[in-house]
């Protein structure tokens, strides 16, 4: 990122398998890491236990989900940040898709500190034997990091490097930056937090862990351009790389320099493509004149990655509503706020589509129970295409609140597959029963809507072939399915409504 890389006591590592582990780590989350109950004037030390270990986790290549993007599902969920119960950290682990929980203990005898972890098996609710560690308090690093590898030992992937590589990285880190970093996090105010980072970040610049938690709060803060300053820190080898260039890309996209935004997002996407960045790299292509490929087309693919993640539908609605496309765009937003009936924003834009499809009465239904409830200006009746209502994404984790979604997704593959058997064995009814109800459970299933189509297509029904082809379409772009949607269209003499794609530009 601009600086030169320091010389990683990870002596072990090299540049390839610290990037490795770096894309490994990136490509999914398994596990989730809890501060371990201690003495609560101690309290710093379960925070930095649970701060540094994902980020220890990470430099070789284990999944884990970082501490801030874990606190974010805490929020959405309501459970406590001090006070989680360990039914309530399974909940939360199940909902963040990982398999394994960190939990334990810490105990602080003078200077001497012991640490017992578990592991816990979400799915099959099992509890590990111990994991400890012990030394004296000031060996902190060392500790968590030796923990981290036997956390990755019980893993199904083995750890890239060796122990005593992860061990030195963890010896490298000041005990006083860890300290003041912990202790900083633990502060209520965002504003105090700020200045804490900061002085972290200057008095141990070279601490990266402390350089991206000071990043992703100046990027909640809006300041973009300081934040653009800590991110470039972070050296080019470090296994921290990637995460960096990440948050860099928002910056650049709060800072407006949206071309360079794309930029940097399609780089990432070529080394590893992720849902988080294709929609920011969407996102950065909004306001770019002719841009290909199209903002829609590629927040379709990270839907199709994240599909139970309900900004990337979002973002997909908005995008489609800047493109022309309002009748995709009702479909999206629809489908966003029937998963949260009480996102506002969702409701005026999905007013604003469905004024611009030519569906006046429905806009006004939607309008009128926005203004009902006081959510809304007057003034944004009429839609204003200006404004900026993108979701960013603060991390390379997509954002899944409603963790049922997944498994409607999984019936609705479920039904759809049966109604393909019946529509095969000619009973029609039966069919159309089974794909109505997929379509209901999953209504972005591409294939869904495709098998529907067939079925009107052979009771004769062509205008509702045409409708459910339509749809499939807005849900993923497919050469035969627009093939087959023309040449419907074409039948129906409607050729030229046809010729404007419904689906990406």
């Amino acid at each position: 990122m601009g600086a030169p890389a320091r010389t990683d006591r990870a002596a072990g590592m090299s540049t390839a398998v610290l990037l490795l582990g770096a894309a490994l780590a990136a490509a999914e989350a398994s596990i989730v890491v809890m501060p371990p109950d201690g003495p609560e004037e101690a309290g710093w030390i379960g925070l930095a236990v649970a701060e540094l270990m994902p980020r220890a986790l990470q430099r070789v290549g284990v999944p884990a989900v970082e501490r801030a993007d874990r606190l974010r599902m805490q929020e959405e969920l309501g459970v406590p940040v001090a006070s989680a119960t360990r039914a309530t950290a399974i909940r939360l682990a199940e909902t963040l898709g990982a398999e394994r929980l960190v939990v334990g203990v810490f105990a602080l005898e003078g200077d001497r500190l012991s640490l017992s972890l578990r592991l816990v098996d979400v799915r099959q609710a099992s509890l590990s034997a111990p994991l400890a560690a012990s030394g004296a308090v000031e060996e902190l690093g060392r500790l968590v990091h030796s923990l981290a590898w036997d956390v990755a030992l019980a893993g199904s992937r083995p750890p890239l490097g060796t122990r005593a590589a992860l061990v030195g990285a963890g010896e490298a880190i000041p005990f006083l930056a860890l300290r003041d970093h912990a202790r900083a996090l633990a502060l209520t105010e965002p504003a105090d937090r700020l200045t804490a980072l900061r002085r972290v970040t200057a008095a141990y610049p070279r601490y990266l862990e402390a350089c991206l938690a000071l990043a992703r709060q100046l990027l909640d803060a809006r300041e973009y351009a300081e934040a653009r300053r800590v991110i470039a820190a972070v050296p080019a080898a470090s296994p921290f790389a990637r995460a960096a260039r990440f948050l860099d890309g928002v910056a650049l996209v709060g800072l407006g320099l949206d071309r360079e935004a794309a930029q940097l997002y399609a780089a990432l996407v070529d080394e590893e493509p992720s849902a988080t960045a294709l929609a920011n790299g969407a996102l950065a292509r909004l306001r770019l004149p002719r841009a290909s490929p199209s903002p829609s087309s590629l927040l379709r693919r990270a839907v199709e990655m994240e599909p139970a993640a309900p900004d990337l539908a979002f973002n997909l609605g908005w995008a489609l509503l800047l493109e022309g496309d309002a009748e995709a765009a009702a479909f999206w937003l629809r489908g966003v706020l029937s998963r949260d009936p009480r996102d506002h924003q969702t409701r005026l834009l999905l007013s604003w589509a469905l004024r611009g499809a030519g569906r006046a009465e429905e806009a006004e239904r939607e309008w009128e129970q926005l203004a009902a409830g006081g959510a809304v200006d007057p003034s944004l009746r009429t839609p204003d295409l200006k404004l900026r209502f993108e979701r960013v994404q603060l991390s390379e984790r997509a954002f899944v609140v409603d963790a049922e979604g997944r498994s409607d997704a999984e019936m609705a593959a479920t039904y759809a597959a049966r109604g393909e058997r019946r529509l095969q064995s000619g009973e029609m009814e039966e069919a159309m029963a089974e794909l109505a109800r997929a379509a209901l459970l999953d209504p972005y299933s591409a294939r869904a809507h495709v098998l529907l189509a067939r079925a009107h297509l052979a009771r004769g029904e062509r205008e509702k072939a045409a409708a459910e082809l339509r749809m499939a379409l807005w849900c993923r772009e497919d050469p035969q399915v627009r093939a087959q949607f023309v040449e419907l269209m074409g039948e129906l003499g409607r050729a030229e409504a046809a010729a404007g794609p419904p689906g990406p530009p």
